[in-house]
């Protein structure tokens, strides 16, 4: 990896605003024409004065002002190895390491590759190793920085720290703090400096300030987030004292666009959501937001800002190219989602290698074949809809735990399932968190209040359930919503009756806000989610056929 990654110097003394500087080499080209053009009207003022000045020696003309590319990739969820999307090859590690050095080879230039986050959770062969394998292949990778993702804490912190440790480029958390100091953990820091060609480069991070809401309890005791918007101004404003040329931001963040957009270059419109919401908040100038979290295309702009953000597991790539021209910010001259296919690059012999060697191990494992399915089951982006990909894993966890019901949350499905032979690996995918599963013991009314907290505020189903039929009406008033639930012999579950609820523990302590069900006594079975998963599937008939999507039915509640 060519150039420096110098640590963060101490800042101003002070958080006051500053006035805004224009930043590096373009101040000083700024400044030094401002002279020349000074110089050349006191001349034309002069009689037989000549008139020829030469530029500077290093800025001869705008094309020589800084330019830079950044290549920026989100929410990789520990994908080393590749996919196959529509017939074509694309993703893995291998390739990404030979699409980067073609990228930098193309471009005239310094280049920065920089992560917003979730690197390491998400498959066997990284999930194993507690995220080593990750770790490794980004270093090979060549990345410059990372911002912390709220899935960087699912081992909690000492495991996080470990990687860290293990990392070859810099993890940013301007809004991370330690909760008894207040001041940012040795091992995180708020921003960083990357010098390349003669090109200095001001990176901030910001994690999700709501993390703690998203990540196991406890995982993150000990550090507190605070909001990202005010963390990144007092970032920006530290980071403009190197004397920087350029100032970019990433964070695990991200928006959700109602057109997102095809193609590399298409522009996404209607976007919304915490990224949008922060780059309008922000009273710093910066010249790019890499974003992430949402797992969603955005190809955007909010506040005069350029905002990009990839489908996960490294679907696409983006690519910015930026150049000054003397003004508050930086133009974006190029932007594009890029796929990695395969048929574009050899891949990286030495991070091939890296995968192979991490691979060894689980391999035959993870190519063990669990079941058949008769058709595939969808739940790509997650949508707040009930699907069969849901209610098998839900019909998985109520088997599991032998609970009258089973419950999961919208945000545990992370791929589809393909029709045909399914292996430990998909299924590790499909579900890698490694959960464990719990019981809990709920009366009627209980339950009624975790069915009506699993509908959005426009009344549509972002929780599966196992083991009951739910009518609502989505049109009643919140907490009205959930008219009846009726157990699978159509008995209506009443108020005072006890259910017992097999779910992780996650949603059990209260993750994905379910809050109300750490009033109910947690009983651990011993056996995590996946393992759950494997082994109802592995005693089914094959093929498996997709479970029927009939468990929430809307009604309409106003007697009309």
């Amino acid at each position: 990896m060519t150039g420096s990654l110098p640590g963060p110097r101490p800042g101003p003394a002070s958080d006051a605003p500053r006035a805004h500087q224009t930043p590096g080499r373009v101040g000083r080209f700024v400044a030094r024409l401002s002279i020349l053009l000074l110089v050349v009207a006191m001349a034309a003022c002069v009689p037989d004065q000549p008139a020829d000045v030469e530029m500077p020696d290093d800025v001869t003309s705008v094309d020589d002002l800084p330019r830079l590319q950044v290549i920026h990739t989100n929410d990789f969820h520990g994908r080393l190895d590749p996919q196959v999307v529509d017939g074509d090859s694309l993703g893995g590690s291998a390739w990404l390491a030979a699409h980067f050095d073609s990228l930098r080879v193309d471009f005239d230039g310094p280049t920065v590759v920089v992560s917003a986050g979730d690197v390491m959770q998400g498959t066997a062969i990284s999930n194993l190793s507690w995220g080593a394998a990750a770790i490794d292949v980004y270093n090979l990778k060549g990345y410059d920085a990372a911002a912390l993702g709220n899935h960087e804490f699912d081992w909690g912190l000492d495991t996080l720290q470990a990687r860290v440790a293990e990392s070859d480029f810099v993890w940013l958390g301007a809004n991370v703090l330690d909760e008894e100091t207040g001041e940012h953990p040795g091992w995180v820091r708020p921003w960083t400096v990357v010098e390349r060609d003669d090109v200095r480069v001001g990176i901030v991070g910001v994690a999700l300030s709501t993390t703690p809401e998203v990540v196991m309890a406890g995982r993150t005791d000990g550090v507190r987030f605070e909001d990202e918007a005010a963390a990144i101004d007092v970032a920006v404003r530290e980071v403009r004292e190197e004397d920087v040329d350029f100032v970019i931001v990433t964070g695990h963040v991200g928006a959700t666009c109602e057109e997102p957009g095809q193609g590399p270059e298409e522009l996404s419109a209607g976007c919304a959501g915490l990224a949008i919401q922060i780059l309008e908040a922000l009273e710093e100038p910066i010249d790019l937001f890499l974003a992430g979290h949402t797992h969603l295309r955005n190809l955007t702009e909010a506040g005069g800002v350029p905002l990009v953000q990839n489908p996960a597991y490294s679907r696409t790539i983006s690519v910015t190219r930026l150049q000054h021209a003397g003004g508050e910010r930086a133009e974006a001259t190029h932007r594009e989602l890029r796929v990695p296919y395969h048929a574009d690059v050899d891949p990286d012999v030495r991070v091939l290698q890296a995968v192979e060697m991490w691979g060894e191990e689980v391999r035959p494992r993870l190519e063990e074949v669990v079941t058949v399915f008769a058709d595939s089951l969808t739940n790509e982006d997650r949508a707040p809809v009930e699907n069969p990909a849901g209610n098998l894993l839900a019909d998985a966890q109520r088997w599991a735990t032998e609970a009258d019901v089973g419950l999961v949350n919208n945000g545990s499905l992370r791929r589809s399932l393909p029709a045909g032979e399914v292996t430990w690996e998909v299924l590790f995918e499909f579900q890698p968190f490694q959960n464990d599963l719990v019981v809990l013991e709920l009366d009627g009314a209980l339950l009624r209040d975790a069915v009506e907290f699993g509908l959005t505020d426009d009344g549509r189903p972002w929780t599966h359930w196992a083991g009951i039929r739910i009518e609502y009406d989505p049109e009643a008033p919140r907490g009205e919503r959930v008219l009846r639930i009726e157990r699978e012999d159509g008995s209506v579950v009443e108020d005072d009756d006890v259910v017992t609820v097999g779910t992780t523990e996650f949603v059990a302590l209260g993750g994905d806000g379910y809050e109300l069900l750490t009033q109910a006594e947690v009983r651990y079975m011993g056996r995590t989610d996946v393992d759950g998963l494997r082994d109802y599937l592995a005693g089914l008939e094959t093929p498996v056929a997709p479970p029927a999507t009939d468990r929430w039915v809307e009604v309409d509640g106003s007697g009309g």
